[in-house]
């Protein structure tokens, strides 16, 4: 039967000697069924460049990603509790593709947070939107340290299309080494953000939305200034739209959270 494909237990195929490796895990498997699959990328499928910087490529389009900043060799490749790890210091980030920020998405990340920048009272720009131009034109979800003045104490927060302390959803940091975080945001401009869970967000209701230019990208870090600081990215994924806008979304989104809870050791 064409595009039949048969797995036989116990078999491995040959591969040329320079074939690249196909490493996927559950989570990979949950997002890969999901129609509205834009982009992905995880530290494990990226390679540190010798004398600093890191290589990778779009784990859905085969596009490559994009080092950013003026510090480009400051991205590099860790471990955290046994997991592959994204590091970005200072004047450095890592974009995924060109059109990778859009009106209306869903994303979901790996996060680990450093105990440095959980005890401090700055802000950590997980993921960030930028203009072609390289304009900041997105808060898509920071953290702020413990130190942090209320409400922005030790949150998880984003704001959606727009730049802004104030006017964002905020989900308190759990314990734990990694953590899984939902951004969701909809054509009717509805944002919502959850951490280890799908069930229940913390929302905010926009009245209007900015307009997203077209090639904008979504970028890991924040390349003009402070980078990750001293947090890191495993796992993102990506999706063309709101999962939270029909009922099948909702549950192939409660999924791929469980999945990735399983793959990070989070209980």
């Amino acid at each position: 039967m064409a595009g039949q494909l048969i797995v036989l237990p116990g078999v491995t195929a040959a591969a040329s000697a320079n074939a690249p490796r196909i490493n996927m895990n559950a989570a990979d498997t949950v997002a890969a069924k999901i129609s509205s699959l834009k982009h992905a990328a995880a530290a494990r499928a990226m390679t540190a460049v010798s004398g600093g910087g890191v290589t990778g490529r779009c784990r859905v389009t085969g596009q490559p990603l994009v080092s950013k900043g003026t510090s480009p060799k400051n991205l590099s490749l860790t471990e955290v509790s046994g997991k592959k790890a994204l590091a970005a210091g200072s004047n450095s980030g890592l974009a995924l593709p060109s059109g990778s920020l859009t009106t209306s998405y869903t994303v979901v990340a790996a996060v680990a947070l450093a105990s440095a920048d959980v005890s401090a009272s700055g802000a950590v720009n997980l993921l960030a939107g930028f203009s072609p131009a390289d304009e900041y034109t997105s808060l898509t979800l920071r953290y702020y340290g413990s130190l942090a003045a209320s409400p922005n104490t030790d949150v998880f927060m984003a704001a959606g299309p727009v730049i802004t302390n104030t006017a964002v959803a905020r989900v308190a940091r759990p314990a734990g080494a990694w953590a899984i975080v939902v951004i969701d945001f909809s054509d009717s401009q509805l944002l919502s953000l959850a951490v280890n869970q799908a069930a229940t967000f913390a929302t905010l209701q926009r009245s209007s939305s900015p307009v997203i230019v077209d090639g904008s990208y979504l970028e890991l870090g924040y390349h003009p200034s402070s980078g990750l600081a001293n947090s890191k990215i495993g796992d993102i994924y990506t999706f063309n739209g709101s999962l939270l806008t029909s009922d099948l979304g909702k549950a192939q989104l409660a999924d791929l959270v469980a999945a990735m809870k399983s793959v990070y050791g989070i209980a």
